[in-house]
């Protein structure tokens, strides 16, 4: 999703009809940095476009206040306005903006913000999983599992979740239960 935070409404139609021109069908326009807020709240990942100022408060309040991590803001605005206020790691375009500058640097950030996005929703589901399955273990089961992780870990310099896949992936190539692997690692 796309959210337009332009004080001019047709400063902000004019943006619109190009992005949805170019293949971004889900382009919404804002009247404030407030009414982008609530947007977002409704939505998981996206792009908020912004000038410096809005109507109701400065894009760096906007970034301030997001409630996900997965929407990320382009300013567009003159340069005058962007020179000396601009956030590190917030990505601007000055006017006059190009079209084909404008069109590949959204992609590029909806590009990202949904790999984040994507990479985040598939941790979360490993974790869950990974929870699921530690609570039908007993304690001693999941020590030897715990044991093997640690092991992996000192001497493959592997992350715990690194290590857990590692053994999770084995069991399921040798159709054997990850405590039956856990034991087989620290058998070497």
């Amino acid at each position: 999703m796309i959210l337009l935070a332009f004080p001019g409404e047709k400063t902000s139609k004019k943006i619109r009809s190009i992005l949805m021109h170019k293949g971004f069908d889900d382009v919404r326009i804002m009247s404030s940095g407030g009414e982008a807020l609530r947007e977002l709240s409704e939505h998981s990942a996206g792009l908020i476009i912004c000038p410096v100022r809005m109507r109701d408060m400065d894009y760096t309040e906007l970034i301030r206040r997001k409630s996900t991590p997965f929407y990320e803001v382009l300013l567009m605005d003159s340069a005058k306005n962007i020179y000396g206020r601009k956030e590190e790691d917030v990505v601007a375009l000055t006017a006059p903006i190009k079209l084909t500058d404008l069109i590949s640097t959204v992609d590029m950030m909806l590009s990202d913000v949904e790999y984040a996005y994507s990479q985040e929703k598939k941790k979360k589901k490993r974790e869950k999983e990974r929870l699921r399955a530690a609570k039908k273990r007993s304690p001693e089961e999941q020590m030897i599992l715990d044991n093997a992780k640690a092991y992996l870990m000192e001497r493959n310099h592997l992350s715990e979740e690194e290590a857990f896949r590692y053994i999770q992936k084995n069991s399921m190539d040798m159709g054997r239960s990850m405590v039956e692997t856990a034991q087989m690692i620290l058998m070497f």
